[in-house]
Parts: C-alpha cells; structure tokens; sequence
C-alpha cells in the first residue's frame, strides 16, 4: 500500500462519515474497506485532525471533525 492510496482511502472513508457518527464496524460495511486499509485511513484523518474519535459502551465511534471560522 502506497501513500497515495492510503490518502484515496481517507478520502473514501472522510466522505462516508461527513455528517454521522459511525462504529468501526459501521464504516467497514458503508465503505468496503478491509480492516488494515481502514486503519490506515483513519491514522491519515487523525494525524491531519479531520475526525473526531471517541469511545461509548466500549464501541469506537468516528466522526468529522467540524471546524468553525469566524
């Protein structure tokens, strides 16, 4: 897997959590991504602060992180 793909795949994955707030389960059915693509998706969003990440009931949840300019 090369950097390129990895950036396609957060794209993949930025665009199916726009405006949800998905489970790790959840974005692996609405996106098609095998397990290591998805993480490497989710580490590119993270790094580049484009998601939120927060646990309940001991479910991973991911959402877009909303920036407000003023």
């Amino acid at each position: 897997m090369n950097v390129n793909a990895i950036g396609e795949n957060a794209g993949i994955v930025w665009r199916a959590l726009h405006g949800k707030n998905l489970s790790w389960e959840e974005l692996i059915e609405n996106t098609k991504l095998d397990p290591l693509t998805l993480a490497c998706a989710i580490g590119w969003l993270a790094r580049e602060n484009k998601i939120i990440i927060s646990h309940r009931g001991g479910i991973i949840y991911f959402e877009t992180f909303h920036e407000s300019y003023y």
